[in-house]
């Protein structure tokens, strides 16, 4: 909840004049110096200390009794008569002014929210058409002399770009029976706080100018310090005719990606989508910009992660259904997957994608979050048909295919675990595209999960439908039978498709060999010397790198093994690994 517009009403002009008397005090500035740029300050009607210069609000916990009027409130009787109109307890109460062209940067109040027993109420004393006020990305439209509870603890920030000062009387004050009754009422009669539009020519739409000005893209996109990109942005929208400081370029940083406006196209060359999310059935990518930079680390989220500390990659985040456009309206054409790569866990799979990343004409995505997404659609979309599914998924799949380097020939993804028990879905998407399934004695896979649990191993850290399991299961089964029943159901589901000429079964013990050998041969992938040294180099650093390696002594693991993980591997896991075996 934003918030709640209160039924309360209070006279403007007497407002004013109890104003008019606490000018003739000291207000001091906010003490929250690092809180905003220009002018804050504010003098408290009730304080902790009775003293009107003591604008700290308190804590949670502490109890109403401490806060006592300050002698400017004696002096103030209409104040003191809108005080009383709130049937609980108050805390502090205080005039807090927000000096023109001033701005107070986005933040979000420690435990200042009705569910935490104490709510913020502001009354509008003095206001102007350029005080913007900001909850969770929203504008309200806040009305002199109305009153309003504000979440705070929400993210919220305000902006006075009028010519006179914003003055608010702020009060905190503690939840009791009268407020949990105007509560109730309030959200049964939709008391809602009016939203207002935001100004024009403000930092957003700065942004999606940006985006039409591949010149000033390509300027803001080298710079490396944070510092230097909010000074060139500041700069660059001063010259063009926008209005927007600091605090709303710090907000966009910390905020989500920039909203999808119809007819934006898709983003061109240097852009990756990173998530997929669902919004009224629709699938939405968020893209982030990732230059020319090449995908190496292990994993997908790791690169995302190192492409987001460039602060226009951060800035500029965006949002674009799914199927928007298409690739050759973008001006280019994805490269088509070379093979598929399914596993079921520690069991060298990241070896082998390290080894095929390691050339500079392969490109290897390994465990993408926006695939999983897709993969995992009908969770979040119950009448997903199967042609939708597939669409969707080739569509990701060709998003994050786009050629970074010009070189780039091979194109290989790393799927999760639990993708193996998508592979119908795979297949129906990408008939002729090769696939293996990489395997591993389930025995030390167990050894492996239950010392360093992976989230597949934590009963409950995902929807165990996804993993084949039941919601019973979270709780019903030890770590030894809930580890063995998602191996179990992995191995079966790969050997379901035994048949499927497309597909290849690589043992653990067969690495790295293989992947010189009868995997590049697989998908396709026809390799240089070049490519092998530079293969055969990532070999050695998963070796020689403990926290890193993919290949632990096999023996080693074996007796670890604890009694339980024996028996239940010999009751359902050995079989199966045997019918592995033969496939291979």
């Amino acid at each position: 909840m934003t918030g709640l517009h209160f039924p309360f009403r209070f006279d403007t002009d007497l407002l004013r004049a109890d104003l008019a008397t606490a000018r003739t005090v000291e207000w001091p500035p906010h003490y929250n110096e690092q809180d905003y740029g220009g002018g804050w300050s504010g003098v408290a009607l009730r304080s902790a200390t009775g003293d009107s210069s003591q604008l700290a609000a308190g804590h949670t916990g502490s109890f109403a009794g401490t806060f006592k009027d300050t002698p400017l409130l004696d002096r103030c009787p209409y104040f003191r008569q809108v005080l009383s109109v709130f049937q609980c307890p108050l805390k502090s109460a205080r005039l807090l002014s927000l000096a023109p062209q001033s701005f107070i940067r986005e933040h979000s109040d420690h435990a200042l929210g009705y569910d935490d027993g104490e709510i913020r109420i502001h009354i509008p004393i003095q206001t102007n058409p350029g005080v913007e006020f900001y909850v969770a990305g929203e504008r309200l439209a806040l009305e002199e002399g109305h009153s309003y509870f504000i979440n705070v603890n929400l993210p919220h920030r305000v902006n006075n770009r009028g010519p006179a000062e914003r003055v608010h009387l702020v009060i905190d004050a503690e939840v009791n029976d009268w407020v949990h009754a105007l509560f109730r009422r309030g959200v049964e009669e939709h008391w809602d706080v009016p939203r207002s539009e935001r100004p024009p020519r403000n930092l957003d739409d700065f942004r999606r100018h940006v985006l039409d000005d591949p010149a000033l893209q390509k300027e803001l996109q080298v710079l490396e310090s944070r510092t230097s990109f909010v000074s060139m942005v500041l700069a660059a929208g001063r010259e063009r005719g926008f209005e927007f400081h600091e605090g709303d370029i710090e907000a966009a940083f910390r905020g989500g990606p920039m909203a999808h406006i119809e007819g934006t196209p898709m983003p061109v060359t240097g852009w990756t989508p990173v998530r997929v999310f669902f919004r009224d059935r629709i699938p939405v990518a968020e893209w982030v910009y990732t230059g020319s930079r090449r995908f190496t680390e292990p994993f997908f989220e790791q690169s995302v992660k190192i492409a987001l500390r460039n602060p226009f990659a951060r800035f500029f985040r965006r949002e674009i259904p799914l199927d928007v456009g298409n690739e050759a309206e973008s001006g280019e054409l994805p490269m088509k997957p070379s093979g598929f790569v399914f596993h079921m866990s520690r069991c060298g799979s990241t070896l082998i994608s390290q080894m095929l990343a390691a050339p500079q004409s392969h490109l290897v995505i390994a465990e993408a979050e926006p695939i999983d997404n897709v993969i995992q659609a009908k969770q979040s979309v119950a009448d997903l048909t199967g042609e939708e599914h597939v669409r969707w998924l080739r569509r990701i799949v060709a998003a994050l295919g786009r050629r970074r380097p010009v070189h780039e020939r091979a194109y290989v993804i790393k799927l999760d675990a639990w993708h193996i028990r998508g592979l119908p879905l795979l297949r129906a998407a990408f008939p002729n595209t090769p696939w293996i399934f990489v395997y591993r004695d389930p025995l030390e896979v167990m050894v492996s999960q239950l010392a360093r649990p992976g989230r597949l191993n934590l009963p409950g850290a995902m929807d165990p439908s996804i993993l084949g399991l039941e919601p019973g299961d979270v709780t019903g089964l030890s770590r030894e039978a809930w580890c063995a029943g998602v191996l179990k159901r992995f191995l079966c589901a790969a050997l379901a498709a035994r048949q499927d000429s497309h597909g290849l079964f690589v043992s653990y013990s067969d690495l790295p060999d293989a992947v010189f050998g009868p995997i590049a041969k697989h998908f396709g992938i026809t390799l240089s010397d070049q490519d092998v040294s530079a293969m055969r180099e990532t070999t050695l650093f998963h070796t020689k790198t403990p926290a890193f390696s993919s290949q632990p002594v096999s023996g080693e693991k074996r007796a670890m093994a604890s009694p339980a993980v024996r028996e239940v591997c010999r009751e359902q896991l050995d079989g199966l690994f045997e019918q592995l075996r033969s496939c291979s």
